[in-house]
């Protein structure tokens, strides 16, 4: 991040870097890692089914999912700035649902809200001006999905606060309304558009193309999205993207619960998931580091493995070496698959499709929103989560052996052109 253009500077360009991370950091902090530890009071408080818990926090992978390319047309068509503004009032919206929960219908329809404002706010607008605004791409995500991870560290002790403060869980989404809705106003009029945000872009991309790292495949070819979507790889880095998801979501959702039935406090429990939160927003800075210099499908293939470790320890959960080897595996895990999974999308494909290829990705991600629901069910059925953190693994052994086989995607055109060069010789 150090290299940049005389566009804009790099005050404005660190500046916006962060208020972006804590945007995003913001919204991982109210939903996806912090539902899990609200979950049990509700359940408690409301009378509810594991099974229905479950099938909340799937209508909230469900929506973030199917809603993905509803941020790209938005951006296309009137900009960042207005689709950061109506993520924020879809966002209220589910909050409000959230905080006056008493029936379950209520509780769907607050976390529904929450999972479409949740693509309006975090990753899809915010890759998307940071890999216009950086030449250093790799470093650049680092350090945003740092800080966007570390809301998985604070959004448990939000709910902590608000029921030692306050005595209930509904100050919980109180607290989070207040707090994003400060930090997306500020991004919004911080951000910039227009046509200096265009040349700086173009520079930018430009001086990008023609870095050489030879460690690193990053395209010559110029790829549109509907040439990307015809190519296997795209779909195999989409199904690296589900599988962290599938596991994360999974995790998020009912680690505290099967920790907690191993013997283990809810301190402890909570504490774990933070911690496991915090090692995830840093192995994405350090991934982003080592990304400038390691090719991101290394990076890809090693943090698949570990997960699967992870997955493995969380299963079993009986003492505190397989905790701790759960919450460093899957930490881990987790982080580098996000980073080296967006990355490797853009070396494959180049910055021009990234937007619509990144939401394309989420789209497809959706699959992950099931297996909090199965896992529910399953705990229901047999009344342990044992059985559901070994079969979610499944998935992601399968995708990381077909990852391992994967080569850089290449034009019809110009593989034929190769291959004529090849007999002539």
């Amino acid at each position: 991040m150090s290299i940049q253009h005389d566009k804009f500077g790099r005050t404005y360009q660190w500046f916006l870097l962060i208020l972006l991370g804590i945007v995003y950091f913001l919204s991982t902090a109210t939903t996806f890692t912090s539902l899990g530890v609200v979950l049990p009071s509700m359940i408690n408080e409301l009378g509810w089914s594991w099974t229905n818990a479950g099938l909340g926090f799937t209508l909230l992978g469900l929506t973030c999912g199917l809603s993905s390319f509803l941020p790209t047309i938005f951006i296309r068509r009137v900009g960042v700035r207005f689709t950061l503004f109506i993520g924020l009032l879809i966002f209220l919206a589910g909050f409000y649902n959230l905080y006056h929960t008493y029936a379950i219908s209520s509780y769907f329809l607050g976390t529904a809200l929450i999972g479409v404002g949740f693509t309006f706010l975090a990753t899809v607008p915010g890759t998307y001006v940071i890999s216009r605004l950086y030449e250093k791409q790799s470093l650049a995500f680092g350090f945003y999905f740092t800080i966007g991870g570390l809301g998985g560290v604070i959004g448990p002790w939000i709910y902590f606060l608000a029921s030692r403060i306050w005595g209930t869980w509904r100050m919980h989404w109180m607290i989070s309304a207040i707090i994003l809705s400060i930090f997306v106003i500020l991004t919004i009029i911080i951000l910039r558009e227009g046509k200096r945000e265009v040349a700086h872009a173009k520079a930018v991309n430009q001086k990008h193309s023609n870095q050489d790292t030879p460690s690193i495949y990053r395209t010559r070819q110029r790829w549109t999205a509907r040439q990307a979507l015809r190519t296997w790889q795209f779909y195999v880095i989409a199904a690296t993207y589900t599988a962290f998801l599938w596991c994360g979501i999974t995790v998020n959702s009912f680690a505290v619960a099967h920790i907690i039935e191993n013997g283990f406090s809810e301190a402890i429990a909570a504490g774990l998931l933070s911690t496991m939160a915090f090692i995830n927003a840093f192995s994405r800075l350090i991934g982003g580091a080592v990304g400038e210099w390691i090719d991101p499908k290394k990076l890809l293939i090693g943090s698949l493995a570990i997960i699967i470790l992870g997955l493995i320890a969380l299963s079993i959960a009986s003492s505190w070496l397989f905790l701790i080897a759960f919450t460093v595996c899957v930490g881990m895990g987790y982080g580098m698959t996000f980073l080296a999974s967006s990355v490797l999308l853009a070396n494959y494909f180049g910055r021009k499709p990234y937007l619509e290829l990144f939401s394309i990705m989420n789209l497809i991600s959706t699959l992950a929103c099931l297996a909090p629901f199965f896992a529910g069910a399953i705990k229901d059925y047999s009344g342990s989560f044992t059985s559901a953190f070994l079969i979610i693994a499944l998935p992601v052994f399968v995708v990381l052996a077909v990852t391992l086989m994967m080569k850089p995607p290449a034009h019809k055109m110009r593989k034929r052109v190769v291959e004529n060069t090849r007999s002539t010789e």
